[in-house]
């Protein structure tokens, strides 16, 4: 059974950075069962009222931002994609009464490909992109996830790739290190306190009941939020959480690596 894992992809400059964070993703793959068949991921770039499950033979890689150093322009990450991963995919979401539409024409934007390109730089895992639905609730998104919890079973890994601290009105990207947010710091504590406890329920209310959610998740930005809540839903059999690793750069930007679900 292959666990789900939540990564924050931070900003971009992640994708060429060497920290203790990016070393927490390079060492993920030995942290697995086996080598994994597939890769379904969803990532808080791509935004979707249904949905969506992309395929392709190869993945042109999308460089959706801006003002950054060339090198980041360069990068490309030819991951191949699996047809037979995306059609299971959608025949689970149809089966759990979820509206879905395959895609065969979007690459992979940076929320993509940033994270696994640490994971696995050689891009020689196939890839299934998914989209992400800000405006369900938290219990729609989780049962998104749990519909797609089988896939766990048949080597396929399921991740989630956005941020559980996302504010830009609070960043300093002039200064990577610049000083932690105290409210920040006090979120990403009710939060690992409330995934551990498998507390579904605060979760879903997160918004009323976790200290400074309104400055962690402004409403303008809930997109990051949600990955999350996909991959937590995908190990709902086994209710376990770990988080692996949790930094903060640019005074209020988490870099939080989350672990769903055991790797027995």
């Amino acid at each position: 059974m292959m666990p789900s894992f939540f990564i924050a992809h931070g900003a971009p400059l992640l994708a060429i950075e060497n920290n203790a964070y990016t070393d927490a993703l390079n060492q993920l793959p030995s942290m697995l069962p086996r080598k994994p068949r597939a890769i379904v991921i969803f990532s808080a770039h791509w935004e979707a009222h249904d949905q969506m499950v992309g395929t392709m033979d190869t993945f042109p890689t999308i460089h959706d931002f801006g003002g950054f150093p060339q090198a980041l322009y360069e990068i490309e990450y030819p991951a191949k994609g699996d047809r037979e991963v995306a059609d299971e995919t959608i025949r689970l979401l149809q089966e759990a009464g979820i509206p879905v539409a395959l895609n065969t024409t979007r690459g992979l934007d940076h929320g993509h490909w940033v994270v696994l390109r640490h994971i696995y730089p050689d891009a020689d895992i196939p890839v299934v992109a998914l989209s992400v639905n800000p405006n369900l609730t938290v219990k729609e998104q989780y049962q998104i996830g749990k519909a797609l919890s089988p896939l766990r079973e048949k080597d396929i890994l399921i991740l989630g790739s956005g941020g559980t601290v996302h504010n830009f009105s609070y960043m300093n990207l002039r200064e990577s290190d610049s000083e932690t947010f105290e409210w920040a710091e006090q979120f990403e504590d009710w939060l690992q306190k409330t995934l551990t406890d498998w507390n579904v329920e605060d979760l879903a209310n997160y918004r009323e009941v976790a200290p400074h959610a309104e400055k962690a998740v402004p409403a303008y930005g809930t997109e990051h939020f949600v990955p999350l809540v996909y991959v937590m839903g995908a190990a709902d059999d086994e209710r376990t959480a770990k988080r692996l690793h949790m930094s903060i750069r640019y005074g209020s930007l988490s870099h939080t690596l989350w672990q769903f679900g055991d790797t027995k």
